[in-house]
């Protein structure tokens, strides 16, 4: 009975490690981070990085796409490589809306990992999800250039009232 709560006891202990991990891991294919979240303002680009790792004895070639492919401003910097053995390589993710996007966006990044050579490839992948929020940029009231513009004018009109005060 003991050997028993001890063997459950262990089972448990290695479930909570890794259900509590942040990085995905398929057969033959390892990915950090599990997920993204992405917070930016309108006209920004932001970067986010990708460690993909080949934990298999063989060379694995790896691609990278957005399932979601009317998202067409979400670029992936490598989307083809193969890695070798227990080897690592980082992938930029590069966000980079149109000025009018603004909201909430869902997508997934997927890894595939499938074998180099020819013939019936059949892999394995992980999905990262991945969330962006685009806030509208506030505008800061001296860039805007309509209220350049008023400051130009209206320094222009003391200007000149101060030129006829001073000749009269």
């Amino acid at each position: 009975m003991k050997l028993k709560t001890v063997g459950i006891g262990i089972v448990s202990l290695l479930c909570c490690l890794l259900i509590s991990t942040s990085c995905v891991h398929g057969i033959g294919i390892g990915v950090n981070p599990a997920k993204i979240e992405v917070e930016m303002e309108t006209g920004e680009n932001v970067q986010r990085n990708i460690t993909v790792s080949n934990p298999e004895s063989a060379e694995l070639g790896f691609q990278v796409y957005i399932e979601n492919q009317s998202i067409d401003w979400i670029k992936i910097s490598d989307p083809e490589f193969s890695l070798e053995p227990h080897q690592k390589k980082q992938i930029t993710v590069q966000f980079t809306p149109t000025a009018g996007e603004v909201g909430e966006f869902n997508a997934k990044i997927c890894v595939v990992a499938l074998k180099p050579s020819g013939g019936f490839n059949v892999g394995s992948g992980v999905k990262i999800p991945v969330h962006i929020t685009i806030e509208k940029s506030a505008t800061l009231f001296y860039t805007n250039s309509l209220f350049i513009v008023l400051i130009i004018s209206g320094l222009l009109i003391i200007l000149l009232c101060i030129g006829r005060l001073r000749r009269s």
